[in-house]
This record gives C-alpha cells, sequence and structure tokens, in this order.
C-alpha cells in the first residue's frame, strides 16, 4: 500500500488544509460532510507525524540522541473540574507527552512534556478539549433529567479515547510491517527520553488514585455517544 512518505511537507499540509475548509459547517457543509473530512485530515496527519519519524530514523536519528524534550505550562483553577482529569488522561494516551499536576497554594499549573511539536499540539488538544467537555456538558443537562457531570464526562472521554485509537489504526494499517516497526521504536526511545527528563527535574512523583464512584448509564451512554462525534486536529500554520 502506499503512503505519502516521498511528499513534500507542503503538499501533506495543503491536503489538511482543504480537509478542514470542507469540514467547516459555516461554509455549508452537513454534519455528516463534515465529519467525514475532519476523520480524513485527523488521519492525514497521523501519517504525517509518522513520517516525520521515519525520516529521522533514516537519518539516523533517534529519541536518545537526536529527540529534543520541551516543556510547557498550562494553568487551571487550585479545585480542578473533572473534566480536567479526563482530558488529561486522553493527553497522555495519544498525544505522545507526560503530564504533571504542580499544585501552588493559588492555582493548579499543569507541566507537560515532551517534543516541541507534540507540546504544541496537546496544548491546543488541551485547550479544544476543555471547551468542548463545558460545552457538551451545559448542552446536555439542559435535556436530561437528573443528569450526572463526573458519568457524562467520563463517557465523553470514552468516546473520545474510542475515536482517537481507531483513527491511529487506520493510520499506521496504511504502512507496511517493517515501517510500523520502526515507528514503534521511535516512539519507545521518545518515552524513554520523557521519563529521563522527569527522573532528573522532578525526582519521584506522586501517582493520583481516582477514588471509585456510581456511574449513571444514561449520563454515561450519552457522553460516550457524543465522544465519538468529536474530531481533534493538528493546528496548521497559515
Amino acid at each position: 500500500m502506499t503512503t505519502d512518505t516521498n511528499k513534500p511537507k507542503s503538499d501533506i499540509l495543503d491536503k489538511v488544509r482543504k480537509l478542514l475548509r470542507l469540514a467547516d459547517r459555516s461554509r455549508g457543509s452537513t454534519e455528516n460532510e463534515a465529519k467525514v473530512a475532519l476523520a480524513k485530515a485527523q488521519e492525514l496527519m497521523t501519517r504525517h507525524n509518522i513520517d516525520s519519524a521515519l525520516l529521522r530514523m533514516e537519518q539516523g536519528e533517534s529519541g536518545g540522541g537526536g529527540f529534543t524534550v520541551n516543556k510547557a505550562k498550562v494553568d487551571l483553577p487550585k479545585t480542578l473540574n473533572p473534566a480536567d482529569f479526563m482530558i488529561l488522561s486522553l493527553l497522555q494516551s495519544h498525544f505522545n507527552v507526560r503530564t504533571i499536576l504542580m499544585h501552588d497554594g493559588r492555582g493548579t499549573p499543569v507541566d507537560i512534556i515532551g517534543a516541541p511539536q507534540d507540546v504544541d499540539f496537546a496544548i491546543y488538544a488541551f485547550n479544544y478539549l476543555r471547551q468542548t467537555f463545558f460545552r457538551c456538558w451545559n448542552e446536555f443537562k439542559k435535556t436530561a433529567w437528573n443528569p450526572d457531570k463526573a458519568s457524562y464526562y467520563r463517557g465523553l472521554r470514552d468516546g473520545i479515547n474510542a475515536e482517537l485509537k481507531a483513527a491511529k489504526q487506520r493510520a499506521e494499517e496504511s504502512y507496511a510491517t517493517g515501517q510500523r516497526q520502526t515507528y514503534a521504536l521511535v516512539v519507545v526511545d521518545q518515552t524513554a527520553a520523557i521519563t529521563r527528563f522527569v527522573d532528573e527535574n522532578y525526582g519521584k512523583l506522586r501517582t493520583r488514585n481516582c477514588r471509585a464512584r456510581r456511574v449513571d448509564s444514561s449520563s454515561y451512554f450519552a457522553g460516550e455517544t457524543k465522544g465519538r462525534t468529536i474530531q481533534i486536529n493538528r493546528p496548521l500554520p497559515a
């Protein structure tokens, strides 16, 4: 199966821009057309990330040597919203970054650690998802009887998680087995570099254990269903 490995970066980004324009509801696209266009853009960006990793490997770079670890911060309130924990778990699962909560008495700064481009994407995704979680909840609670916020957010997280996994799998399956194995090695190297950075700069960290709580099935199902309709796309340069 052919890939976009040898296409110039600008050609790939031009394709993504066209798909994002097709996904713009303000331009008259239907909801289904927008969803299809966004899904294709998401897969194409995933393939672009894989191509970049494969190119670095071909040039002799690796996570241990050529991989640069960067750190940025987002500021959250002192008392976190239930959505924040769900969103941070999505960032760590899908955006190749590590998130660390840094309580300072006045608020909760969150350090986001990874490759510079991954950190930028994670911050974009975090802000986009936080707005999306709040908007979806505010819409849902107006139509539901006795809705449960935490259950809805959990379902929303699981629905988005399923879609992100599916998009990643579709993109990776477009590559030959050897290419997928090479990319897997790059990811392992990057993870090791991030872990070293965290160990050297933060020392021993305490893992936060979330309390088990009752899940309202109707709120959870509504959130999961909505989550499967949400697409996340990397912000592109103008």
